[in-house]
């Protein structure tokens, strides 16, 4: 049913992908990839990581105190985002300063909307209302296909594709919001909450923070060194060649975490091993989808997306090894939350920004299909050694209740 909801959720994009390169230039398509990868360093931590802390609580009333301190997150923290991006966008770094002042205004509200969606999509996944996360999942699709497309002859741009993704979102929440109420909990009840559950905000919190990074800075590093031109393309090849991941790590995600830690509240030892078949199944599956990709790729991407996009075929194949040790890892690496080694995990995150990055700067004085290779390369790498992280931790460390200091 998540996965259902995913490939409505991700699917429509994708499809009127053809369209939205010949409505909207690479310039634009470029402004508008800047956006959403600030929105995807950004909104994953809007909660600080408590909402993930809420999904592995046995207590239900833990749950319930935990999902209200992430959504009193999301106002500070959004805050703080937005005026990050404005320093950004005022010494132009990253090519931020190709935002306009209204575009930093839409993309904070973005990520406050996204940030809020990721903590009712946990609360949801943790009462195994999975139909609601895919019937938000399919709205959210449907309007971020379907805006740009119908009001592209009206308000052409980068302001439109992003306004686009801010109706798709608050949408997605006002559904998951309607007759749902938290009960109140004390600020005393909270602030004891907050001290048991400390690792997700000071660990958890800045390992997602440089796990997104990994995944999103990419883009602002070739506009930097290749133009908004490269930036659009990249950022299309990127979309389209990650839907497939995008639905596999987006279904298997949540339903993982909440079996594994099922499993491991009943017998601990049994997540080691629940983690290792897991990913093998992952790892065949991924083959299986990508592995057609990196050959047909290449040779029809002119005739899908225009002849100015002629080589977004080749970077989609050099993103293939990339796309098939994330949809492996991905979903499993919330086995560390379960093993009590959250340390361990931002470890790993670092691993996988800094090698991907140093690829990116080492490489730039050559081509963008040579950056790109060697940052595909390189983030390769850096998953295969999360997963040796993974499985070690689980080996050494015994579960602990959902990062709770004990």
């Amino acid at each position: 049913m998540v996965a259902r909801g995913t490939i409505v959720g991700q699917g429509p994009f994708v499809l009127v992908m053809p369209l939205i390169t010949r409505l909207f230039s690479v310039a634009d398509l470029g402004v508008y990839g800047l956006a959403l990868a600030f929105v995807g360093i950004a909104a994953p931590v809007a909660g600080l990581r408590l909402e993930l802390a809420a999904m592995s609580a046995r207590d239900p009333q833990d749950a319930r105190a935990l999902t209200l301190l992430a959504a009193l997150a999301l106002l500070p923290v959004s805050l703080v985002s937005t005026a990050i991006l404005c320093v950004l966008k005022v010494f132009d770094v990253g090519a931020y300063g190709s935002l306009s002042w209204g575009l930093v205004g839409v993309t904070g509200a973005t990520v406050a909307a996204a940030g809020l969606y990721s903590v009712l999509r946990a609360w949801l996944a943790r009462h195994g209302q999975f139909r609601m996360i895919a019937n938000s999942l399919t709205l959210q699709g449907c309007l971020r296909a379907a805006i740009p497309v119908l009001l592209s002859p009206f308000a052409p741009g980068a302001a439109l594709l992003l306004s686009a993704e801010l109706a798709a979102r608050a949408s997605s929440v006002y559904l998951m919001l309607r007759g749902r109420n938290l009960r109140r909990t004390g600020v005393p009840a909270l602030r004891e909450r907050l001290q048991r559950y400390w690792k997700y905000p000071l660990l958890i919190a800045p390992s997602a923070l440089i796990d997104a990074a990994a995944t999103m800075l990419p883009l602002p590093i070739l506009a930097s060194f290749f133009g908004l031109g490269a930036a659009g393309k990249f950022a299309v090849a990127q979309r389209v060649v990650l839907l497939p991941a995008a639905l596999i790590v987006g279904s298997v995600g949540d339903v993982f975490h909440a079996h594994a830690a099922n499993a491991g509240g009943n017998r601990p030892e049994a997540v080691g091993r629940f983690v290792a078949v897991t990913a093998v199944r992952l790892l065949l599956l991924a083959l299986l989808v990508y592995t057609p990709v990196a050959v047909i790729a290449p040779f029809v991407a002119g005739a899908v997306f225009g002849s100015d996009w002629a080589d977004v075929g080749a970077m989609m194949g050099l993103l293939v090894p990339l796309c098939i040790a994330q949809t492996t890892v991905s979903p499993i690496s919330r086995g560390l939350l379960l093993s009590g080694r959250e340390e361990r995990k931002l470890l790993a995150d670092v691993i996988c920004l800094a090698l991907p990055v140093a690829a990116l700067y080492l490489t730039r004085g050559h081509s963008l299909l040579v950056a790109i290779a060697s940052f595909s390369a390189a983030a390769t790498l850096a998953y295969a050694s999360y997963y040796v992280v993974i499985v070690r931790a689980l080996q050494s460390g015994g579960r602990r209740d959902g990062g709770r200091d004990e």
